[in-house]
């Protein structure tokens, strides 16, 4: 029994280090998937952070939602695009794509909510703007850059990871235990 209570605190600190670990290597493959995304559609993606929810998600900024339809702008004038990756009954009459271009949108189930005791505690912006509460967001462009900053995600026992995106390249890289500001 002495052992079980000796040993029971250092596999909860492993345990919870570990479930911080898994949430910075997930919202890291976000971030290069919103930025493949945004190269691939040649259209800006928007990487969102809601602090009170505990949740990120990507989406573009530019298509605005109706029910199940996703309409996407300044593509054409009949441009679609359906949330499940289904195809109209009206782009299957015609091979003239310009007219009915067709384009899977990204699934709502990209939302992903952070695993407790792992949290979202803020988001510092290239230009220093400081963002701890609401939502934040970093938007990849199609050439391969983007906003930048730094997330910073919080775990157990004070445990702090910053994840740097660089505004250049879009490419991340970890920083532990970086101070916040």
């Amino acid at each position: 029994m002495l052992a079980v209570g000796v040993g029971m605190p250092t596999f909860l600190r492993t345990y919870r280090g570990e479930i911080l670990r898994s949430e910075t290597s997930t919202l890291r493959s976000t971030i290069q998937h919103a930025r493949y995304q945004a190269i691939v559609r040649q259209r800006a993606m928007s990487l969102n952070m809601d602090f009170s929810e505990q949740v990120y998600w990507i989406e573009m900024p530019d298509i605005t939602e109706t029910n199940l339809v996703l309409q996407v702008l300044s593509l054409s004038t009949n441009a679609l695009a359906f949330a499940d990756g289904t195809v109209p009954e009206t782009a299957s009459q015609t091979d003239d794509l310009s007219t009915n271009a067709v384009i899977a949108a990204l699934p709502t189930s990209t939302r992903h909510e952070m695993v407790s005791p792992a949290r979202l505690l803020q988001v510092q912006a290239a230009d220093d703007t400081v963002t701890a509460s609401g939502t934040a967001s970093i938007v990849f462009y199609p050439n391969g850059a983007c906003q930048g900053g730094s997330i910073f995600l919080g775990g157990a026992d004070d445990d702090t990871v910053a994840i740097e995106v660089d505004p250049m390249t879009s490419l991340s890289k970890l920083l532990p235990n970086a101070p916040m500001r």
